[in-house]
């Protein structure tokens, strides 16, 4: 027998072969010849054998547990069932020409009689739960199939004669009983089934498939036929439990029907002699085979086959040789099928677990079954991804990249669906599969599927900023620019928190440098300045409207709805370029800007007309516009330029602080008018926002110079120009750096600002002298240094250090005014003795008779300073023996006390009396404790003190607290360094205050 084509084979299920552990023996088991019927209950196989005897044997070991007779012994047992999932056992006995007898025994009180009751015969028959009698007329036809109903109110047996009797009554309980024929047929009754959900039984016979309705008057009629021409063997139909549909099985195919007609086909082309519905979606089959050898003896084969009704394959094939299987039945609570064969060998069948069933099918490469029983399992998440990701590699092998990726893509919905609870491993599991598919499609350059991959990695939430980078290189590769926009509008604004729980990628961390770059590789201006601006970077918006795209117009229509910082570094970087093309339109805006009057525009659609080509430059001159007030007639449309028109401009209160004007001045260079008008603007408003003066004397040394370059250029205009600078030279003379002005003034030869500046120049007194010194004019000196002497000492010294230098002009000098010089020196201090040697030496006219009078007068005064100090330190040193050999005497010898009085009282003294080493004594009665005790000290000093010496040595004490803290007033120390003539007298007065203790 060949098994149809169309379905494919697998060993799902394990079988045992059990042979009867008695086989041959006196008591066999199972193998016993007698056996009628075999069935399992909950925790029992049952079976009956010697015609009324049953017999117990527990699943688990096969050993035989109770063994009673149920029946006298002219009844047979022919049927035997179980109520579902429970341990009542329903048996039907027969006996010629007697009625037949159903019993309903519960097994487990079976087990707990004792083993007296179970060996007495007579005692056992009544030990059921329900007996009935069933009465079909003379009882001489045997009941070919048996069935009842879940609740077992209803029981239906059928008969070879073609009646159906329907017995009603609630037998668990043992209530009594009706019956009655409700179908009467020609045909023997094949089988039997109770609707679970319909008040009707499905009858067959070896020629219809009908229903008969179990409530009501029928009057032996069928309420339906399913099926007139074709009927049904016996044992061949079975019921489907979960949708009561009834499954009927002929040598060409399984019908199934519900409780109206046919309802679907299956066609399955093998004889059948059993089946039976297992649990899930299986059916067993029972084939009986004959062969024919070439002798011309025929052998009998066996084959059971296990049908998967839901995946249509065969889940299980076993052929049985030199044998046949007598009966079929199955264990539901544990999923076992049991099948017993004539030669009394007991056939175990049970389902693999589902992951051995896996393995099995992924083996042979089928993945859509594969896939479909673990969903049917309900199987983890990780089971699943696995097959899908075994079948992706096998579709990639087979170079089916399409169907590859669609099953690569599908293990990404299993990853992201895990994402929640994935730990690190199964991170590190799925960056190794997002490596491989994308290292493998890269291999094959099979850039549109890697897209299709990568896409849906970003979209699930799994991409981090190296997949997102790839991606997006893809979509540029691909010239996939809807894709691109799609990304983009992803992006949230700069500012917005770009965070998600659920999602790997930190945008932040993308590298959207490289993006950029890419897109203006590309071409692609349109998305690049769409990134630009969700990541508010206008700096680079106008990089490429200016230098890539040539629209400036657009360029300066963007940067004036810029907020001010921002606009700020754009014109610091940009205004080069601005002026270069639209001077008029970037110097107003850098005025604004750098006047504190700028105020953004109202943000318009920055891609409408995105695609206008680049801006024409003009060739047209601009007008030159020499001032402020000039251009803003311009701007005003005005014809007549007036040249004090800035004068009247009305300036609105600064909205914010303006930035320095030198940040911008770079980019004046070759626009020299413009530089003009911004700085004259500059300084009109300056004081209005209240700048820093160093920025405002930038200015005005900037605009100075301007000036003067533009004087040295335009000959025409020259002397407007030159007024202009001299003009503004007077009028911030007080604030103009004038050594800047000098120099610029020289460099432009610019006579009259080399005068002014000297005229004004705070050091013009040294300036003056140090002209009459380069004439070599010794009296213009003298008249100078007599004239501002007192208000610039330093010119007494520089007098000296002239006539040091001179080689010969020192002769010309009067001796009066010679040492007039020298008392200046010594009144001021400007130099010391040696000082002044040293600025005399060069000199070779210089003689030592010259500052002799001065040396002497230097040198008495100093003999005076040392013997005074001598003095001092002879004194010192008297009065530190004296104080050392009294600090001794006291700390060493004891003190004599000879007082007769009493310093207090004047009285004499008397016991108890106080003695202080100060050698004052007083009565203890004399002595306030308040005023010899005093408060607790930092030190811990409680020790009494002497009334009369407290007020000196608190004095003492103090003193020597002031020299203890002198040490840390160190600004106080610098200070009086600083101002003090004699700095090592300063030194050596605090060194000798203890600041180095």
């Amino acid at each position: 027998m060949s098994l149809p084509s169309t379905w494919r084979q697998f060993q799902l299920f394990d079988f045992l072969p059990i042979r009867d552990p008695n086989y041959q023996s006196e008591f066999p088991l199972f193998s016993d010849p007698s056996l009628s019927a075999i069935t399992s209950s909950q925790s029992y196989i049952v079976f009956a054998y010697q015609n009324a005897y049953i017999r117990l044997i527990d699943k688990k070991s096969l050993q035989s547990i109770r063994s009673f007779c149920a029946y006298d012994l002219e009844y047979r047992i022919t049927f035997a069932k179980p109520l579902l999932h429970s341990n009542l056992l329903v048996t039907l006995a027969e006996a010629q020409g007697m009625p037949a007898v159903i019993k309903v025994w519960d097994l487990n009180k079976i087990t707990q009689l004792s083993p007296s009751t179970v060996n007495d015969d007579d005692a056992m028959k009544h030990k059921f739960v329900t007996k009935v009698l069933v009465h079909e007329g003379d009882n001489s036809y045997p009941v070919s199939c048996f069935a009842f109903n879940d609740s077992l109110t209803c029981v239906a047996i059928g008969y070879t004669n073609g009646k159906v009797i329907l017995v009603r009554g609630d037998m668990l309980r043992d209530r009594g009983a009706k019956q009655r024929v409700i179908y009467e047929s020609i045909d023997p009754i094949t089988g039997i089934h109770f609707n679970r959900f319909e008040e009707i039984i499905y009858v067959t016979t070896i020629s219809k498939v009908l229903t008969v309705l179990t409530t009501g008057r029928n009057q032996g009629k069928p309420h339906r036929v399913l099926s007139k021409n074709q009927g049904v063997d016996l044992d061949c139909s079975d019921l489907e439990y979960r949708s009561s549909k009834l499954i009927t099985g002929n040598t060409e195919d399984l019908k199934f029907f519900n409780h109206v007609s046919r309802s679907s086909v299956i066609n399955f082309n093998v004889p059948k002699k059993k089946i039976l519905r297992l649990f899930k979606d299986y059916l067993l089959i029972v084939c009986p085979i004959e062969e024919t050898s070439d002798g011309g003896t025929s052998k009998t084969l066996t084959r059971l086959l296990i049908l998967d009704l839901k995946n249509m394959h065969i889940s299980f094939s076993l052929t049985i040789p030199n044998s046949t299987i007598s009966h079929v039945f199955a264990s539901n609570n544990d999923n076992n099928v049991f099948l017993l064969s004539t030669d009394g060998v007991l056939y175990k069948l049970h389902e693999k677990p589902i992951n051995q069933q896996l393995e099995t099918i992924l083996q042979r490469e089928l993945f859509s079954i594969a896939l479909n029983l673990a969903a049917q399992n309900q199987l983890d998440d990780s089971t699943l991804l696995r097959i899908y990701r075994l079948f992706g590699d096998h579709l990639y092998e087979k170079g089916d990249f399409d169907g590859a990726i669609d099953k690569y893509i599908q293990c990404l919905r299993f990853y992201s669906k895990e994402s929640t609870k994935r730990d690190d491993a199964d991170d590190d599991n799925m960056d190794d599969f997002i490596i491989s598919v994308v290292m493998g499609f890269k291999q094959v350059s099979n850039i549109q599927n890697m897209t299709s991959f990568l896409a849906e990695l970003h979209k699930l939430g799994l991409a981090d900023s190296d997949h997102v980078t790839l991606l997006v290189c893809c979509y540029c590769k691909l010239k996939m620019t809807k894709e691109i926009d799609n990304f983009i509008a992803e992006i949230k604004p700069e500012g917005e928190k770009q965070t998600d729980s659920k999602s790997r990628l930190d945008y932040d961390s993308l590298n959207y440098s490289l993006f950029i770059n890419l897109f203006k590789e590309c071409g692609y201006y349109h998305q690049v300045t769409q990134l630009l601006l969700k990541l508010d970077r206008p700096h680079t918006i106008v990089d490429i409207q200016l230098n890539d795209l040539g629209q400036h117009e657009k360029c300066i229509t963007y940067i004036r709805s810029l907020p001010v910082d921002e606009l700020l570094r754009i014109l610091i970087d940009f205004s080069e370029a601005l002026l270069r093309y639209k001077p008029m339109e970037t110097t107003e805006l850098l005025i604004n800007v750098f006047t504190g009057q700028y105020k953004p525009d109202k943000k318009s659609d920055f891609f409408e007309n995105s695609h206008v080509a680049a801006d024409v430059v003009e060739q047209k001159s601009n007008p030159a516009i020499s001032s402020y007030g000039a251009f803003l007639n311009y701007l005003a449309g005005s014809t007549t330029e007036q040249a004090n028109g800035a004068d009247e401009v009305q300036i609105d209160e600064p909205t914010y602080l303006p930035p320095r004007p030198s940040l911008v001045f770079h980019c004046f260079i070759g626009h020299e008018r413009e530089f003009v008008v911004f700085l004259e603007a500059c300084l009109q408003t300056f004081d209005k926002y209240q700048g820093n003066v160093n920025d405002k004397q930038d200015l005005l040394i900037t605009l100075f110079e301007i000036y003067l370059s533009m004087a040295s250029k335009d000959q025409q205009q020259a002397s407007d120009w030159n007024e202009k600078a001299k003009t503004l030279l007077i009028e911030n003379k007080d604030l103009i750096d004038k050594s800047k002005a000098l120099l610029i003034s020289h460099m432009y030869y610019f006579e009259d600002g080399i005068n002014i500046v000297n005229e004004t120049n705070e050091n013009f007194e040294e300036s003056l002298f140090r002209s009459r010194q380069l004439d070599g004019d010794i009296h213009g000196c003298l008249e100078v240094v007599h004239k501002h002497g007192e208000n610039k000492p330093k010119l007494y010294a520089l007098m000296l250090k002239f006539l040091g230098k001179s080689q010969e002009k020192i002769d010309d000098l009067p001796k009066k005014e010679f040492h007039l010089l020298l008392e200046k020196i010594k009144k001021h201090r400007l130099l010391t003795p040696l000082e002044i040697v040293k600025a005399l030496s060069p000199n070779p006219n210089a003689t030592i008779g010259m500052v002799r009078d001065y040396l002497i007068d230097h040198f008495e005064q100093t003999n005076k300073h040392i013997d005074n100090n001598e003095k001092l330190i002879s004194s010192y040193e008297k009065d530190s023996t004296k104080n050392s050999l009294a600090l001794t005497e006291l700390t060493s010898n004891p003190v004599v006390a000879n007082n007769a009085k009493c310093n207090g009282c004047e009285l004499h003294l008397e016991f108890p009396v106080i003695y202080f080493k100060c050698k004052h004594a007083y009565h203890q009665r004399c002595l306030n404790e308040n005023t010899y005790i005093p408060e607790s000290s930092e030190n811990g000093d409680n020790d009494p003190k002497c009334p009369i010496c407290v007020n000196d040595l608190s004095s003492l004490e103090a003193a020597r607290e002031r020299q203890l803290h002198m040490k840390e007033e160190t600004e106080i120390f610098e200070q009086e360094l600083k101002d003090a003539d004699d700095k090592f007298k300063v030194m050596c007065d605090y060194i000798g205050k203890g600041i180095m203790e």
